[in-house]
Protein backbone atom coordinates (compact mmCIF):
# COMPACT_ATOMS: atom_id res chain seq x y z
CA UNK A 1 0.00 0.00 0.00
CA UNK A 2 2.68 2.60 0.98
CA UNK A 3 4.69 1.74 -2.37
CA UNK A 4 1.41 2.12 -4.27
CA UNK A 5 0.89 5.74 -2.45
CA UNK A 6 4.18 6.07 -3.54
CA UNK A 7 4.08 5.88 -7.39
CA UNK A 8 0.43 7.96 -7.49
CA UNK A 9 2.64 10.84 -5.87
CA UNK A 10 5.14 10.60 -8.36
CA UNK A 11 2.25 10.34 -11.28
CA UNK A 12 0.65 13.33 -9.60
CA UNK A 13 4.00 15.40 -9.82
CA UNK A 14 4.57 14.52 -13.34
CA UNK A 15 0.68 15.90 -14.54
CA UNK A 16 1.93 19.81 -14.85
CA UNK A 17 0.40 22.07 -18.01
CA UNK A 18 2.75 20.76 -20.89
CA UNK A 19 3.55 22.67 -24.06
CA UNK A 20 3.63 20.52 -27.15
CA UNK A 21 6.23 19.61 -29.41
CA UNK A 22 7.35 22.56 -31.95
CA UNK A 23 5.68 21.87 -35.22
CA UNK A 24 8.38 20.62 -37.14
CA UNK A 25 9.43 17.84 -34.45
CA UNK A 26 5.37 17.07 -33.96
CA UNK A 27 5.56 16.65 -37.99
CA UNK A 28 8.89 14.85 -38.28
CA UNK A 29 7.80 12.12 -35.48
CA UNK A 30 4.50 11.11 -36.24
CA UNK A 31 5.91 11.23 -40.20
CA UNK A 32 8.00 8.59 -38.88
CA UNK A 33 5.63 6.31 -37.23
CA UNK A 34 3.66 6.18 -40.47
CA UNK A 35 6.63 5.01 -42.17
CA UNK A 36 5.95 2.06 -40.58
CA UNK A 37 2.24 1.81 -41.55
CA UNK A 38 1.50 -2.14 -42.38
CA UNK A 39 4.36 -3.42 -40.58
CA UNK A 40 4.02 -6.63 -38.52
CA UNK A 41 3.01 -6.55 -35.33
CA UNK A 42 5.44 -8.74 -33.06
CA UNK A 43 5.48 -8.44 -28.96
CA UNK A 44 8.92 -7.36 -28.18
CA UNK A 45 9.61 -6.92 -31.74
CA UNK A 46 12.36 -3.65 -33.06
CA UNK A 47 12.64 -4.31 -36.70
CA UNK A 48 15.68 -6.63 -36.52
CA UNK A 49 15.88 -8.13 -39.86
CA UNK A 50 12.49 -9.48 -40.74
CA UNK A 51 11.40 -8.95 -37.15
CA UNK A 52 7.98 -7.02 -36.74
CA UNK A 53 7.41 -4.48 -34.17
CA UNK A 54 5.07 -4.08 -30.67
CA UNK A 55 3.73 -0.88 -29.83
CA UNK A 56 6.29 0.82 -27.89
CA UNK A 57 8.57 -0.14 -30.21
CA UNK A 58 6.54 1.82 -32.42
CA UNK A 59 6.89 4.82 -30.35
CA UNK A 60 10.39 4.66 -29.94
CA UNK A 61 11.37 4.29 -33.50
CA UNK A 62 9.21 7.87 -33.43
CA UNK A 63 11.13 9.33 -31.31
CA UNK A 64 14.49 8.54 -31.73
CA UNK A 65 14.14 10.48 -35.50
CA UNK A 66 13.60 13.84 -33.68
CA UNK A 67 16.44 13.37 -30.71
CA UNK A 68 19.78 12.38 -30.11
CA UNK A 69 19.28 9.52 -28.12
CA UNK A 70 18.68 5.61 -29.74
CA UNK A 71 15.65 3.62 -28.84
CA UNK A 72 17.42 1.52 -26.15
CA UNK A 73 17.60 4.96 -23.88
CA UNK A 74 13.88 4.29 -22.84
CA UNK A 75 12.44 2.07 -20.25
CA UNK A 76 9.74 -0.49 -21.37
CA UNK A 77 7.64 0.17 -18.15
CA UNK A 78 5.25 2.44 -18.36
CA UNK A 79 5.61 3.34 -14.09
CA UNK A 80 9.21 4.27 -14.91
CA UNK A 81 9.49 6.46 -18.10
CA UNK A 82 5.90 8.43 -16.67
CA UNK A 83 7.56 8.73 -13.47
CA UNK A 84 11.46 9.89 -14.95
CA UNK A 85 9.05 12.19 -17.40
CA UNK A 86 10.98 10.80 -20.26
CA UNK A 87 8.09 10.82 -22.77
CA UNK A 88 7.05 14.40 -21.40
CA UNK A 89 4.59 15.10 -18.69
CA UNK A 90 1.23 14.02 -17.92
CA UNK A 91 -1.57 16.45 -19.83
CA UNK A 92 -3.60 17.91 -17.40
CA UNK A 93 -7.68 16.16 -18.24
CA UNK A 94 -5.50 13.69 -19.86
CA UNK A 95 -3.77 12.19 -17.53
CA UNK A 96 -5.56 9.92 -16.55
CA UNK A 97 -9.38 10.83 -18.07
CA UNK A 98 -12.06 7.80 -18.39
CA UNK A 99 -13.27 7.03 -22.14
CA UNK A 100 -16.82 8.34 -21.46
CA UNK A 101 -15.08 11.42 -20.40
CA UNK A 102 -12.40 11.37 -22.77
CA UNK A 103 -12.34 15.17 -25.18
CA UNK A 104 -9.95 14.14 -27.82
CA UNK A 105 -9.82 17.78 -29.55
CA UNK A 106 -7.32 18.34 -26.61
CA UNK A 107 -5.16 15.39 -28.20
CA UNK A 108 -2.33 17.11 -30.30
CA UNK A 109 0.12 15.08 -33.12
CA UNK A 110 3.23 13.70 -31.15
CA UNK A 111 1.26 13.09 -27.75
CA UNK A 112 2.12 9.66 -26.33
CA UNK A 113 -0.97 8.01 -25.71
CA UNK A 114 -1.17 5.10 -22.98
CA UNK A 115 -4.61 2.70 -22.45
CA UNK A 116 -5.27 1.54 -19.83
CA UNK A 117 -7.21 -1.27 -18.27
CA UNK A 118 -8.18 -3.14 -14.71
CA UNK A 119 -6.52 -6.59 -16.05
CA UNK A 120 -3.39 -6.82 -13.80
CA UNK A 121 -0.13 -6.79 -15.02
CA UNK A 122 2.21 -8.95 -12.94
CA UNK A 123 5.21 -7.16 -13.52
CA UNK A 124 4.31 -3.35 -12.32
CA UNK A 125 1.75 -1.91 -10.23
CA UNK A 126 -1.24 -0.53 -11.26
CA UNK A 127 -0.68 3.66 -12.45
CA UNK A 128 -4.05 4.94 -11.85
CA UNK A 129 -7.20 4.64 -10.46
CA UNK A 130 -10.64 5.93 -12.16
CA UNK A 131 -13.58 5.35 -10.47
CA UNK A 132 -12.48 3.27 -8.01
CA UNK A 133 -10.74 1.12 -10.33
CA UNK A 134 -7.31 0.16 -10.44
CA UNK A 135 -5.68 0.57 -14.08
CA UNK A 136 -2.92 -0.98 -15.84
CA UNK A 137 -1.45 0.20 -19.41
CA UNK A 138 -1.59 -2.64 -21.90
CA UNK A 139 -1.00 -0.30 -24.83
CA UNK A 140 0.83 2.60 -26.70
CA UNK A 141 0.39 4.58 -29.19
CA UNK A 142 1.13 8.23 -30.70
CA UNK A 143 -1.64 10.92 -31.07
CA UNK A 144 -1.61 12.18 -35.41
CA UNK A 145 -4.10 14.66 -34.85
CA UNK A 146 -7.50 15.17 -35.63
CA UNK A 147 -8.61 12.49 -33.04
CA UNK A 148 -6.66 9.58 -35.12
CA UNK A 149 -3.85 7.19 -33.32
CA UNK A 150 -0.88 5.21 -34.96
CA UNK A 151 -0.20 2.14 -32.94
CA UNK A 152 1.18 -1.11 -33.55
CA UNK A 153 -1.98 -3.33 -33.05
CA UNK A 154 -2.19 -6.59 -31.94
CA UNK A 155 -6.02 -6.98 -32.85
CA UNK A 156 -4.59 -5.93 -36.45
CA UNK A 157 -1.40 -7.96 -36.55
CA UNK A 158 0.07 -5.05 -37.80
CA UNK A 159 0.94 -1.21 -37.90
CA UNK A 160 -2.89 0.81 -37.78
CA UNK A 161 -4.11 4.27 -37.89
CA UNK A 162 -7.03 5.30 -37.34
CA UNK A 163 -9.78 6.91 -34.96
CA UNK A 164 -8.89 6.44 -31.16
CA UNK A 165 -12.17 6.91 -29.74
CA UNK A 166 -13.71 3.94 -31.99
CA UNK A 167 -10.53 2.20 -30.92
CA UNK A 168 -10.95 2.86 -27.32
CA UNK A 169 -14.58 1.62 -27.65
CA UNK A 170 -13.98 -1.50 -29.93
CA UNK A 171 -11.69 -3.17 -27.43
CA UNK A 172 -13.60 -1.95 -24.16
CA UNK A 173 -10.34 0.08 -22.92
CA UNK A 174 -11.44 2.14 -19.54
CA UNK A 175 -9.70 5.29 -20.29
CA UNK A 176 -6.29 6.76 -21.26
CA UNK A 177 -3.30 8.59 -19.82
CA UNK A 178 -1.32 11.02 -22.14
CA UNK A 179 1.87 12.66 -21.57
CA UNK A 180 3.60 15.49 -24.06
CA UNK A 181 6.98 16.07 -24.56
CA UNK A 182 8.33 20.30 -24.74
CA UNK A 183 11.27 19.77 -26.71
CA UNK A 184 11.53 15.91 -27.06
CA UNK A 185 12.21 13.05 -25.08
CA UNK A 186 14.34 13.14 -22.05
CA UNK A 187 15.74 9.62 -21.36
CA UNK A 188 17.18 9.23 -18.06
CA UNK A 189 20.71 7.58 -19.72
CA UNK A 190 21.61 8.51 -23.52
CA UNK A 191 22.42 5.65 -25.08
CA UNK A 192 23.88 5.77 -28.59
CA UNK A 193 23.40 2.98 -31.21
CA UNK A 194 21.85 2.07 -34.81
CA UNK A 195 18.77 3.42 -35.37
CA UNK A 196 15.70 0.93 -34.72
CA UNK A 197 15.48 -1.00 -38.48
CA UNK A 198 19.41 -0.69 -39.15
CA UNK A 199 22.30 -2.80 -38.70
CA UNK A 200 25.74 -2.16 -37.68
CA UNK A 201 26.80 -3.04 -41.04
CA UNK A 202 24.61 -0.97 -42.58
CA UNK A 203 25.18 2.42 -40.17
CA UNK A 204 29.06 1.77 -40.86
CA UNK A 205 28.71 1.33 -44.14
CA UNK A 206 27.09 4.85 -44.81
CA UNK A 207 29.44 6.65 -42.97
CA UNK A 208 31.87 8.63 -45.36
Amino acid sequence: MRATRLLLALFLLAAVPASALPPEKARRAVEAAKELLGRPYQFGGRLRGEQGIDCQGLVFYALERIHSCGWKSFSVFPTESVSRKELGYGVPGLFPVTTAELDVSQLQAGDVVMLLAEAPNPAEPAMFTLDGTRLWVWHVGMATGNGQWINADPFAGQVIEGDLMAYLLEHEYLGIAVTRMERGPKPQRCRQHPPMGESKARTAAATP
